[in-house]
């Protein structure tokens, strides 16, 4: 026979045990409070062997902790450099070229494209090109050389 624990007042991770819960499939379970204030029922075999540690927004912080690191790894002055290099365009693209889209002028009402890049969440343009493929090569290839370092 195994001896009964109290788990009572202990700390698993993010979870502080309040009480004893109802049974679930013959196992003692207790009622748990998270760190982010939610309460969860946990089987008392997770808690020891450390399988639960949060009532499921540890999850989501490490993802989000995950793609921050993933990204930040790439970045040289605040700028992810693989976002930049040998993208094809989205299949939805008007214009066949990243980083190039249509307008119409204001007067005279013809099609122009113009060139765009984000960088630091600032956004920086080149316009008045007759020709997507102008604006790609002449607008778009010369704003990443300009702002972004290579």
């Amino acid at each position: 026979m195994s001896k009964r624990t109290d788990f009572t007042g202990d700390r698993y991770g993010r979870l502080l045990v309040i009480k004893q819960a109802e049974r679930e499939n013959n196992r003692r379970t207790w009622l748990c409070k998270c760190d982010c204030g939610n309460e969860k029922t946990v089987k008392g075999v997770y808690l020891k062997t450390g399988e639960v540690r949060s009532c499921g927004c540890l999850k989501k912080t490490q993802e989000d902790e995950n793609l921050r690191n993933q990204y930040n790894n790439k970045r040289v002055d605040g700028v992810v450099k693989p976002l930049f290099k040998g993208k094809e365009p989205r299949k939805d693209s008007s214009t066949g070229y990243r980083g190039v889209s249509k307008y119409y002028t204001r007067k005279s009402k013809e099609l122009r494209y113009r060139a765009w890049i984000t960088v630091k969440g600032k956004q920086y343009y080149k316009s008045g090109f007759k020709t997507a493929e102008e604006a790609y090569y002449n607008g778009r290839l010369s704003l990443e050389k300009e702002h972004l370092l290579n």
